[in-house]
């Protein structure tokens, strides 16, 4: 399998040629080692922070949540539906868990402000 990939860690941006066969991952075009790290994370497990706005309450402001790290890739859209699903009423301050270790990823969905928000 081969991907052609722009490296997102530093201002560079370079072209990556990434080719992955037989478990063996080979990174062309990196001008750092960021690069390789990029482009074999990137083929072989890609992941993405997540931010969301869940619902809450008639009358009350969503609220912001994000993941503590990476989620992978394959498990973004059940994530969302969970949050979408939800309605929120009970007050919460930023960094406080929303939901634990996600489906076993280790991974934590946090609050990344206060809920709810005073304007």
């Amino acid at each position: 399998m081969k991907k052609s990939l722009i490296c997102i860690n530093c201002p560079r941006g370079c072209h990556l040629e990434v080719a992955v066969n037989n478990g063996e991952v080979q990174v062309s075009g990196n001008q750092c080692p960021r690069g390789i790290t990029y482009a074999a994370q990137e083929a072989t497990d890609p992941r993405r922070m997540v931010t969301a706005a869940v619902p809450a309450q008639p009358g009350m402001p969503c609220a912001a949540v994000r993941t503590s790290a990476p989620l992978p890739v394959a498990m973004i859209p059940e994530l969302l539906n969970a949050l979408y699903r939800m309605q929120l009423s009970a007050p919460a301050k930023r960094g406080d868990v929303l939901l634990a270790n996600w489906k076993d990823s280790g991974i934590d969905v946090i609050f990344s402000a206060d809920f709810p928000q005073e304007y």
